[in-house]
């Protein structure tokens, strides 16, 4: 199931990604179990706090127009713990705000 190994990637729990999106954990077991699903707001919350996409959650690809580089980017990028992956973002935002020239090899 690709939300619990996205949960077990991030090093982190269903309990406080549950609490984190303001669900009682019995709720979201119940998601984990998939007696229920989560409605969509919901659903992007999850995505959002894994850093990942609704798409990946729901079908395990990515969604259509990345190139084959953003692609590699992004498998690495869920490769890396939670704290790596805040420093990935603080140093892209960091660049982003120097009004670097994008360029993706």
């Amino acid at each position: 199931m690709r939300l619990k190994s996205e949960i077990k990637a991030k090093n982190t729990t269903q309990e406080w990604v549950a609490g984190k999106i303001g669900v009682p954990f019995g709720t979201f077991r119940k998601w984990m179990t998939r007696k229920t699903y989560p409605n969509i707001k919901e659903g992007i919350e999850i995505a959002k706090l894994l850093n990942t996409s609704v798409e990946y959650l729901v079908t395990g690809t990515e969604p259509e127009g990345l190139s084959m580089a953003e692609r590699k980017l992004v498998n690495i990028y869920r490769k890396l713990s939670a704290t790596d992956q805040e420093n990935v973002m603080l140093a892209i935002n960091a660049w982003a705000e120097k009004g670097e020239p994008r360029q993706i090899r």
